[in-house]
């Protein structure tokens, strides 16, 4: 064995490795400059993390610009609505909860002089303005008692009876006694509704002597909250354990410390700098982004450990090299196959700027420049980790002195070249199954649903369930009748007489829980011609003008100088079996039947949060399907110009579409709709797929072009990958699983899924690759990939280096 002082004299007189330690040293000064803006910019971006689906879609679509529309005319389209036990008609914890509220609202309504605040009210109300930055955080708060008070009262007087009738399934609930509190948030208050809405909760819970959890929210900003609460969560709770698990395991299958180092913390400091990218961006963190830095990081590892395997492959199979001699030789035979590697993934990823979503086209863009920035740092400072490494004493004996290696080696040669000497049932087998499964490519949806985000006894399910059996239905979305500009010889109650014949016919709709709209807050119209009917339209239409009348005040009717807009506000039952976009096309029907024989012209537009989400489904699956495509197309032209083969090409595609054609198709099959964390695996997957294929077609177009055999060629190829491979999947799999345990749906489905896929990769990759290259097909994928020829590394076949032949024992060339 060499001593330390003789290892320390060839560091001295090996020009070679003095290099690759120069390098290393930059390397990790540059680790180091990097690790600043991978720190505190990634912090920065995580604080950013906001998530609203109507910001994702882009402003070019129709249902988005009508959503914009709705938005700008109604101060609606960020609602929470509040509710607890006792929050019901007439209960004093309810009056005391909005007169609370009122401080902070933009329109001020005006609370009972009855009620009497707690001591602790102004201090609350002050920490609110502290914290959002803004004495006014809120556009208006309202609860249905003072809506109910509102509608008894004159000029409406309606009977108590009657308007509680109206307000069941909206504002009042199936009892007639519960109710609830209804805030609308103002942009100040949007952007700190993490602190906010549960400071709310707190409020009433001290109100009423409750736990927060005990107080039901229900709405957009509400559902944002959460998800950025548990996207955080997730970040911060999961990165750290996923990369002590990645670390230990990569250990484990490398047994190398600097090796090990190296390649973790070019990955962690990888996944810092694409969270610090987004952050450059502008565009805040979201729930889409959060698989973002564990994919960098498993992509990361992956390049590590192969070009790792190349060196310990080298070391193993010629003890006596040196290393920094190995180490020129591994990086020779492994940065260019790993390059393609990478530059395939980046095609999958990049494919994902297709999709309309922005979140989605951010993650492709910004997931692209960290592969490609990552595998920089590798090549940088991998060749000093590999001359810092030992060869492992074990190998060396075992290819000098033992020949249990050699037997063990000749018993999986003869067991592999009996399989791959009949290779088409292996072939059929993996078609059949891929074809199977791709039943259920047909079968797939998508899902925005946010409580299906959460386990089902999660605070926001929970919520949900407790607000839409107490109260009424939570999905809700916006029915806008547009007639002509307003004229002083126009009829407005032949307009309310339009508005309430398509209310009516929207109730008759089985999906539909409640509606409201003007005609909800005022007595129906008297039809007669006596004094008393005339002097009631009168007050009707007064009412109906002025924006500052009670009925005005509630924001129901927007008028502009070429139109006038009247909202019908829909609440729909939240159904997780039943399809959204077909209740939304039942609405939109009936709509368009009531209006169809208007004396005057009017058109009906949905619009607001729900249709918004639907339209993101219809983004997801669509958009989805041609980006997969489009990288498909484009990995394979690439790979048809490496193997110099249209034929090759295709046939090399085949294992890089089961993983894929495997995983989605069982997805549609279990009826498991796509959701925010697997919605861009399917391009991601197929890059994944193709790092171990060309590594392998790599080795077994160098064998072939060195006259050894296909099935031992195959074998060869595989003898000296498939250890990366499995590694690979090991240590990446296993590393993703941690996210697993995360309460967040999407982000720990996304760890299973990309375990799923690995797995499956690596099945395609480790089965069926090679039963390809062993049958008749083989021909067309035998061309050297991206190899020095030099740069053998198996002395497996005829030798160049004479040098290597002396080192080796005979049976070994054989």
């Amino acid at each position: 064995m060499e001593t330390a002082s003789e290892e320390s004299d060839k560091q001295e007189t090996d020009p070679l490795m003095r290099r690759y330690l120069r390098r290393l040293w930059v390397g990790v000064a540059v680790l180091v400059v990097l690790a600043i803006p991978a720190i505190i910019h990634s912090d920065a971006a995580i604080r950013s993390l906001f998530n609203r689906p109507s910001d994702w879609v882009p402003d070019s679509l129709a249902e988005k610009a009508e959503f914009n529309d709705f938005a700008e005319h109604f101060s609606v389209a960020d609602l929470i609505m509040v509710a607890w036990e006792e929050s019901t008609l007439g209960s004093p914890s309810l009056a005391q909860a909005s007169a609370i509220l009122q401080p902070l609202s933009v329109d001020q309504g005006q609370p009972s002089e009855d009620v009497v605040l707690p001591d602790w009210a102004d201090e609350w109300i002050a920490e609110m303005q502290t914290i959002c930055g803004d004495p006014h955080p809120l556009q208006w708060a309202r609860s249905g008692d003072e809506t109910l008070q509102t509608m008894t009262s004159s000029p409406a007087s309606i009977p108590r009876e009657m308007a509680i009738s109206r307000l069941v399934g909206t504002l009042i609930g199936p009892d007639r006694e519960h109710t609830c509190l209804v805030v609308s948030l103002h942009e100040s208050g949007l952007s700190k509704r993490r602190e906010l809405i549960p400071a709310i909760r707190e409020m009433v819970g001290r109100l009423v002597d409750r736990s927060a959890l005990d107080v039901a929210v229900v709405g957009g900003p509400f559902e944002g909250a959460v998800v950025d609460a548990e996207s955080i969560r997730s970040i911060k709770t999961f990165s750290p354990p996923s990369a002590i698990i990645a670390a230990i395991l990569c250990l484990f299958c490398l047994r190398s410390v600097p090796l090990t180092t190296a390649i973790v913390a070019v990955a962690v400091i990888g996944e810092g700098l694409v969270l610090a990218a987004v952050y450059y961006t502008g565009t805040p963190m979201n729930a889409v982004l959060i698989v973002l830095p564990p994919l960098v990081f498993v992509l990361t590892v992956s390049a590590g450990i192969h070009l790792s395997n190349y060196y310990l492959d080298i070391t193993k199979e010629f003890p006596h090299t040196s290393r920094s001699e190995a180490a020129s030789r591994a990086m020779r035979a492994g940065v260019m196959p790993c390059m393609l590697a990478t530059g395939t993934t980046v095609i999958g990823l990049m494919s994902l700027i297709l999709v309309r979503l922005g979140p989605v086209r951010i993650f492709g863009a910004v997931a692209s420049l960290g592969v490609i920035l990552t595998l920089g740092l590798l090549v940088l400072v991998l060749p000093g980790a590999m001359v810092l490494t030992k060869p492992r004493k074990k190998y060396i004996e075992r290819a000098l002195n033992q020949d249990s290696a050699i037997e063990e080696r000749n018993t999986a040669k003869i067991w592999f070249r009996r399989r791959m000497a009949r290779p088409w049932p292996i072939i059929v087998t993996f078609l059949t199954i891929a074809g199977f499964l791709s039943v259920g490519l047909s079968r797939l949806e998508s899902s925005v649903n946010v409580p299906r985000m959460f386990l089902p006894d999660s605070d926001i399910r929970t919520s949900y369930a407790w607000f839409e059996r107490n109260i009424g239905p939570t999905i809700t979305g916006e029915l806008l009748l547009t007639f002509p500009a307003m004229t002083e010889e126009d009829d407005l109650i032949e307009r309310f007489a339009i508005v309430e014949k398509v209310q009516i016919a929207i109730n008759h709709q089985s999906e539909v829980g409640g509606t409201l709209s003007p005609r909800t807050f005022v007595r129906s119209i008297p039809r007669g011609r006596s004094i008393r009917d005339t002097i009631t339209r009168s007050g009707l239409i007064k009412q109906l003008r002025d924006p500052e009348s009670a009925l005005g005040q509630l924001g129901f009717i927007a008028n502009d100088p070429d139109r006038q807009l009247w909202r019908i506000s829909i609440r729909i039952p939240h159904d997780e079996f039943t399809d959204i976009g077909d209740q939304i096309d039942a609405i939109k029907a009936s709509a368009d039947e009531a209006i169809e024989d208007a004396s005057i012209p009017v058109q009906a537009t949905f619009t607001g949060g729900v249709a918004i989400v639907h339209k993101s489904q219809e983004i997801l699956l669509r958009d989805l399907f041609w980006s997969f495509v489009t990288a498909f197309g484009v990995i394979a032209v690439v790979m048809v110009v490496m193997l110099r083969s249209v034929i090759g090409g295709l046939i090399a595609m085949l294992p890089n579409l089961f993983p894929t054609v495997a995983l989605f198709g069982m997805m549609g099959l279990i009826r498991l709709p796509l959701d925010i964390g697997s919605v861009m695996s399917a391009s991601v997957a197929l890059g994944i797929a193709v790092d171990d294929t060309v590594h392998l077609l790599s080795r077994f177009g160098s064998r072939r072009a060195r006259g050894i055999g296909q099935i031992r060629a195959a074998y060869g190829a595989l003898a000296q990958c498939g250890m990366a491979m499995v590694q690979t999947t090991l240590v990446c799999g296993v590393a993703l699983m941690a996210y697993w345990f995360s309460d967040f749906v999407p982000t720990s489905r996304f760890s299973l899924f990309m375990f799923g896929l690995l797995m499956s990769a690596l099945l395609g990759v480790t089965f069926l690759l090679p039963a390809l290259m062993c049958s008749v097909l083989g021909k067309w994928l035998a061309r050297p990939i991206g190899v020095d020829p030099g740069a053998s590394v198996y002395a497996d076949g005829p030798q160049t280096d004479p040098d290597d032949v002396r080192r080796v024992p005979t049976r070994w060339q054989n």
